[in-house]
């Protein structure tokens, strides 16, 4: 081993026999070069992702519709960043607020203070995220259908990338909502609400009128309608028996953990 400081070969040690010098300093300097720039490569990627991200979603926000007409499978990232985003949003603004619950108790809170009864932020946002995942997914299929019963020859990928776009504004209320419940207010229940039943009336319908030139007339564009509609309805159906059985899971955990 030879001494980064004077050069002094050594058998071995943590110390250079010569000068004194530590000889671990060397070692894991010689070591740091090669792995510092492929972090910093990772980091650069990453930050130029969210950086891409970030422009398309003002796109989006300025003008949600033509936008949206011209997405495609090149935004298929894109789309599925945001069906994660609003998986995740919804389970964070009942986290959020049922903890602003347990605290605004203080310390007359007794048994029912936050460390006794506040369940796990598994159980809250990661558990139903994965039910918010499917519902979002679910909802995209029906839309999928809708175009295709119209006789359009869009791909799956294609559509994917219009719906996800169409979704961003209500994403974008949802995020809004959430930082409200941060602030312990009332008013995000509405916001929420709003953005829901948007994401659920109004993105279907959207996406198949996007594709209303391509379409080869297979089925009345009335007919389509009524179709996505129904199926529409379903998922609203799916979903509120989802946010019953969200609710039941957090009351569940609540009382298990009291009693």
């Amino acid at each position: 081993m030879t001494c980064s400081k004077c050069g002094h070969q050594t058998d071995g040690g943590k110390f250079c026999e010569q000068c004194g010098a530590s000889l671990a300093g060397g070692s894991a300097d010689s070591k740091a070069p090669a792995e510092t720039p492929q972090a910093a490569r990772y980091t650069e990627a990453a930050k130029q992702a969210s950086s891409m991200y970030f422009s398309f979603c003002l796109k989006v926000l300025k003008r949600p519709y033509t936008e949206m007409k011209n997405a495609g499978e090149q935004h298929i990232l894109n789309s599925i960043i945001t069906m994660v985003i609003f998986a995740l949003t919804v389970p964070l603004m009942f986290y959020f607020g049922l903890k602003g619950f347990f605290d605004s108790l203080g310390d007359y809170s007794g048994l029912f203070g936050r460390s006794y009864a506040m369940p796990t932020f598994f159980d809250i946002v990661v558990k139903p995220a994965f039910t918010f995942a499917i519902y979002i997914f679910l909802l995209f299929v029906f839309t999928y259908a809708g175009v295709r019963i119209r006789g359009v020859q869009a791909t799956f990928k294609e559509v994917l990338g219009r719906f996800g776009t169409v979704l961003v504004p209500f994403v974008a209320l949802l995020l809004a909502a959430l930082l409200l419940s941060f602030m312990q207010t009332g008013l995000f229940v509405y916001i929420l609400f709003f953005a829901l039943c948007g994401i659920a009336f109004l993105i279907p319908p959207a996406v198949i009128l996007s594709y209303h030139e391509k379409a080869a007339g297979a089925v009345d564009t009335i007919y389509a309608t009524l179709i996505v509609y129904l199926l529409t309805f379903m998922s609203v159906r799916i979903m509120g028996d989802l946010f019953l059985e969200y609710f039941g899971r957090i009351g569940g955990s609540i009382l298990g953990r009291l009693f």
